[in-house]
């Protein structure tokens, strides 16, 4: 198994969240978090896994139960 660079999960997210035409107020209203934490995370400034899981679960459509932040 190859482990992807943070520049191409990065990618990946991108387009997942262009193909699911998702804002980013609609990330802070379900995950309860300000603007500056989803705008740094989508910047590639901060890691939040959170965001990650949502917008996989959103593009997958299914819900993850339990999750491990290594």
């Amino acid at each position: 198994m190859e482990t992807i660079s943070y520049d191409q999960k990065h990618i990946i997210i991108k387009v997942m969240v262009a193909s699911l035409d998702l804002k980013s107020s609609d990330i802070e209203e379900q995950l309860h978090i300000s603007r500056s934490v989803v705008s740094r995370h989508l910047r590639g400034e901060r890691e939040y896994p959170p965001i990650d899981i949502y917008i996989i679960e959103k593009f997958f459509g299914f819900k993850i139960k339990e999750f491990n932040i290594v």
